[in-house]
Parts: C-alpha cells; sequence; structure tokens
C-alpha cells in the first residue's frame, strides 16, 4: 500500500507499484500519475484505510503523506509512534537512559534568540525540533556562528519552514545539542511483525567538512556492511525495546563515535528521501518498498557478490541559489565527470535541487567521490 504524495515520485517506484498494483491512495499526486497514463490501483479515503486495517503495512512516498494518517488514523497507536519520531526533543527524552552523558535542550524560537552563550561547551548543533532535509540545521563552532545561525533562522529558515506543514518541518521550537563527533550513516530499516529490525541500506553520509550540513553525498559498499552492519543491527534492537515498532518501516540517521550509534534523525513512514532509498535497487535489484511490503529479508551475501570492491553512490546536486530561472542542467557534461553513472535523474520540482544521481565506483576512480563534494554546480548548467 502507497501513499504518493509531492514533491517527487520516481518512475522506478511508479513502474514497481504497477506491476505488483499495490493499492495506492487516490489523491492529487496519484490522479495526477494516472492522468499521464499510469495504471495505478487507485483506492478512495474509506478503501484505503480498509485496506490498511487488513493488510497491516502502509508505505508512505513523502513527509506531507503524514497528514493524511494523522485525519485517518487520530489516536492509534501507528499516530503515537510517528508523533514520538518525528519530534527530536521527544526522542531524546525517551531514550535519555541510554546516552545519560548527552547534552540536549529543547528551546522556543524566543527563548533560542535570548538564550545565554557564556560558558556554552562547544561545538554544539542547533536545529527544530520537527525538521527534514537538513532545514534549520547549524553547526555552531564559536560565536559568531551562534551569531549567523540566529539571523539566518530570522531572516530565511522560517520562510523554507512554510513550504511544509508544521508536522514535517517545525518553526517554533528547536533543540540545542552537543555535536555529535564521527562519522555519520543512515540507515533504511523496517521492524517485522515480530519487532525485528530487517536492514535494507546503509549508507555512509559524507561531507566536505565539518561545518558542511548537505545532503550531497551518501555512499554504500560491501565493507561498509562488513564493518557496521551487526553494530547498527544491535542499536535498532536497543532502540526498539523503548519503541515497541512493528510492521513499521523508517529512516534512521546517527553518528557512530567508535564505541556507540548515537541517533540525529528519525523519518518515521518511510526510507531515505528523494529516492536515495533506491541505491539498493541498483545495487540487487530489489527495490527497498517491495521489501518491506512483502516482508523479504535481504540476502547479503548475494547484493554483494561480483560487487565486493566497488563503492555505490547517491549524490544530491543543489541549485545554486543565484541561477537564473532559465538555467537548466548539461546532463552530459555532468556524467562525464564520473567514471561510471548508473542513473541520472533531473529534479524539475521546485526544492532547490537540480538532480540526483546514482553512480558505480572501482578502486581506481575513488579520488571522484573527494571531488563530487566540491563540484560546483555553476559548471554543470546551460
Amino acid at each position: 500500500m502507497l501513499i504518493l504524495e509531492k514533491p517527487y515520485v520516481s518512475d522506478m517506484l511508479i513502474n514497481m507499484a504497477v506491476s505488483k498494483q499495490l493499492p495506492i491512495l487516490y489523491n492529487a499526486m496519484s490522479e495526477q500519475l494516472k492522468n499521464q497514463g499510469y495504471s495505478l490501483n487507485l483506492q478512495n479515503d474509506a478503501l484505503f484505510e480498509q485496506s490498511y486495517r487488513q493488510k497491516g503495512r502502509m508505505y508512505t512516498m513523502s513527509e506531507n503523506a503524514l497528514e493524511w494518517i494523522y485525519k485517518h488514523f487520530p489516536e492509534s497507536e501507528l499516530v503515537e509512534k510517528i508523533s514520538l519520531l518525528k519530534d527530536k526533543a521527544a526522542f531524546r527524552r525517551l531514550c535519555r537512559h541510554l546516552y545519560p552523558d548527552f547534552y540536549f535542550q529543547e528551546l522556543s524560537l524566543e527563548e533560542l534568540y535570548a538564550f545565554p552563550t557564556a560558558g556554552l561547551k562547544l561545538p554544539l548543533v542547533i536545529k527544530p525540533s520537527v525538521g527534514f532535509l537538513s532545514a534549520g540545521v547549524y553547526v555552531i563552532q564559536n560565536q559568531q556562528e551562534w551569531d549567523n545561525a540566529l539571523t539566518d533562522i530570522k531572516n530565511n529558515f522560517e520562510n523554507v519552514s512554510r513550504q511544509f506543514p508544521d508536522f514535517v518541518v517545525g518553526s517554533h521550537r528547536f533543540l540545542l545539542e552537543e555535536y555529535i563527533h564521527g562519522d555519520e550513516f543512515a540507515v533504511d530499516v523496517y521492524f517485522d511483525e515480530e519487532k525485528k529490525p530487517v536492514i535494507l541500506n546503509i549508507f555512509h553520509h559524507r561531507f566536505a567538512s565539518d561545518n558542511d550540513v548537505s545532503d550531497r553525498l551518501y555512499c554504500t559498499s560491501k565493507s561498509i556492511y562488513d564493518q557496521y552492519f551487526n553494530k547498527f543491527y544491535d542499536f535498532l534492537v536497543s532502540i526498539n525495546a523503548e519503541l515497541g515498532l512493528h510492521d513499521f518501516p523508517m529512516h534512521i540517521e546517527f553518528r557512530y563515535n567508535g564505541k556507540m550509534a548515537i541517533p540525529i534523525e528519525i523519518n518515521p513512514m518511510r526510507f531515505a528521501g528523494f529516492c536515495l532509498n533506491e541505491l539498493q535497487a541498483h545495487i540487487s535489484g530489489l527495490h527497498p518498498v517491495a521489501a518491506y511490503l512483502d516482508n523479504i529479508h535481504p540476502d547479503y551475501e548475494k547484493m554483494w557478490a561480483g560487487k565486493e570492491n566497488d563503492v555505490f553512490s547517491f549524490l544530491v546536486f543543489e541549485r545554486p541559489a543565484d541561477l537564473p530561472a532559465t538555467a537548466r542542467l548539461d546532463e552530459e557534461k555532468l556524467k562525464a565527470a564520473f567514471s561510471h553513472v548508473l542513473e541520472l535523474r533531473p529534479v524539475k520540482v521546485s526544492v532547490g535541487v537540480l538532480a540526483t544521481m546514482f553512480s558505480q565506483t572501482d578502486r581506481q576512480h575513488l579520488a571522484e567521490l573527494d571531488q563530487a563534494l566540491i563540484l560546483d554546480m555553476h559548471r554543470f548548467v546551460k
């Protein structure tokens, strides 16, 4: 069962849904796709709600789809779990005993502006208690960066947050927390009927610098699975002992400091956004949404057979703010900057992104991934 919503639905997901004739909620997005010629199995609100109660598994394409769930399943366990996971401060409080030494504090916008900074242990992170796509996330190393962050929140973030419902990006409450050192990872997982985690993707979120909070580059490989799978599986078991999730998909981001995984953000009822999750389909042929809906547990050895030395990546190419409206992506020039492009997807909706890309990189070309982090996208428009 699927709820398709703006801003973006991939052809790969649509074609999978058509081939399996998955029940899809009738809404403006699915009607638009139906009118484009896709043979979708659309259901009205009442039928879709009934189907979910019978089948027990539903996948939402984006944060915008949560509004329908809130409306049709009020007071339900499902909405209770979603609300908890969307609220970073509430989640921190729930798991406080797992990280007793971790500093965090929730502040209103007014309290944030008036917060005394003397004596604060830096670095720190400011972010919305409810957030999406790194919007409003600031790494603070010194007083000047604190001042700059507050200015940006006042001038820019509140405008950005208005593009999404308040339960997607909240502009009224912020979380101040200690900077988590270590590499950042993201995992797509669902919890089966026995509340056990089934990992579908492990991504290393790479950055250009300590102050970089962009979503430019995510990588995965057999070596990453070999090194981190068991650690992350145990971590997911421990947090689900608190959450009690079952038949439930989610995307979780965290930092691993060499000893433990500390969560940064959780996105319920979906996997990685902008179709990052579909990197799995390029590696193994298994679409992660189909895996969740059909209760498939991946065969990891088979998944990496013949690809043991390659790195698979997903890249997000931001649209520079100063580009004229008429500027268009030079797809061939961008592809030429990489040794093996699996798929390039221009993004035509207005979300500040020019394109996303899937790539496969052998050992001889790993330097191109370092370069990808600092690519100036002005070079790739016409």
